[in-house]
């Protein structure tokens, strides 16, 4: 190729990379985009744009780079295309460890999570504060499983929101926060009266 060819080829690939930026950015607010509260609302949508933009772009480049060099290797495709396949792989693979390295998962202290048994260990630890007492002595945690499986089972499964629960709410200390937002939902028959020993139950049990 020469360099009038270049030229194209690159032309090409920054036009479709704002083509595709726009375009995702518009798609954005059709899903009901809204700025963080403590954010420049200019200034986020001008930031996911350029990381479209740039996402694109690279990839373009990587490819037309590609091309070129198998191209120079050999000009059948049954090994052009496959080198291709390889090195993309492999620069995608360096680029993810290399930005990733401290981990996709970081907790409240700052440490990364990069295991399963990393995060197996996290949410086992208790949490460092909490808004419901430890089971006084001789709480019947029976009758409490009882109370749990008839009030938290309305309207999902315990198991649905297992997940949930215990990251955003257990591992914080708000437990009886959720109890008490699930009773103001219609027809939760949670009574004040039981608000306690589910929340008791929760920490402690599930």
């Amino acid at each position: 190729m020469d360099n009038k060819s270049n030229g194209k080829l690159i032309a090409l690939a920054v036009g479709g990379a704002v083509l595709m930026g726009a375009l995702f950015f518009s798609v954005s607010f059709l899903t009901g985009y809204a700025p963080a509260p403590n954010s420049i609302p200019a200034l986020v949508p001008l930031k996911s744009f350029m990381g479209w933009f740039l996402l694109i772009f690279c990839a373009s480049l990587i490819i037309m780079g590609l091309g070129k060099m198998s191209g120079a290797i050999s000009d059948k495709w049954f090994l052009s295309f496959p080198l291709s396949i390889f090195v993309i792989v492999m620069v995608m693979f360096f680029s993810l460890r290399l930005y990733w390295e401290g981990g996709r998962t970081t907790t409240l202290d700052g440490k990364s999570i990069r295991s399963v048994e990393q995060l197996s260990e996290f949410l086992n630890k208790p949490a460092a504060t909490s808004d419901i007492a430890p089971a006084p002595e001789g709480f019947d945690f029976n009758a409490a499983k009882e109370l749990v499986d008839a009030r938290c089972n309305k309207c999902h499964t315990l198991d649905s929101v297992a997940d949930l629960f215990r990251t955003k709410y257990k591992k914080t200390g708000q437990v009886k926060l959720i109890v008490k937002r699930m009773q103001g939902f219609p027809g939760a028959g949670i009574s004040d009266a039981e608000v306690d020993p589910i929340s008791v139950w929760l920490n402690e049990k599930f």
